[in-house]
């Protein structure tokens, strides 16, 4: 599904060098290391935010391909503050390439039990809130791989075991890779495999 060969990273000092590791479908990952080990930068690696200095990411999909890659983060900036949650997930679903029913809002939002936010000012919500927008708007799209960069530090208990538990089913319904990184030690009995970074 996803392989890195050989990739190097370097900014003021070494973050990745010579880094290979391979990772297959139907599987989440938990990225595990401490503060400036390399868990976000390997994760925007992945998605192609920052390019590697030397090496290469293979996809199943092609080389350095990442159409069908989210990656989401805690950063609420990309949103427009003065449309509502549902003008906001309709501007950003008008981007995506595919043919997709908008259905596929309506049901996430359904889902994630927030259907009651769509015609509140993005503004108006709580971190929290805010937070499951963002991960509204990037399941919506499709994605084959979903990279999710401390997307639970927000998020309450129920929120956090309901995400788990479509991520769970999300990767055996669609053959997907789901990698994620949290400083949080509770993940709701979910399997994954560990990568640890040092």
């Amino acid at each position: 599904m996803l392989e890195l060969k050989s990739i190097s990273k370097k900014f003021n000092s070494d973050i990745f060098i010579n880094f290979s590791y391979r990772f297959d479908c139907n599987n989440i990952y938990f990225l595990r290391g401490p503060n400036g080990s390399g868990k976000s930068t390997l994760l925007k690696l992945i998605k192609g935010i920052y390019l590697c200095d030397s090496g290469e990411i293979y996809f199943d999909h092609g080389l350095n391909n990442t159409n069908n890659v989210v990656y989401i983060d805690g950063n609420s900036r990309t949103f427009f503050h003065r449309l509502t949650v549902y003008q906001n997930l309709e501007y950003f679903f008008s981007l995506q390439s595919k043919n997709q029913s908008k259905k596929t809002i309506d049901e996430l939002l359904s889902f994630f039990k927030i259907s009651e936010l769509k015609n509140k000012l993005f503004s108006s919500l709580s971190q929290g809130q805010m937070q499951l927008v963002s991960i509204v708007r990037g399941l919506a799209s499709g994605p084959k791989i979903i990279l999710l960069d401390e997307a639970f530090s927000s998020l309450d208990s129920k929120h956090k075991k309901i995400l788990f538990s479509y991520l769970s089913d999300f990767i055996l319904r669609e053959e997907a890779l789901v990698i994620f990184t949290s400083h949080e030690d509770d993940h709701h009995g979910i399997k994954f495999k560990e990568l640890c970074l040092n």
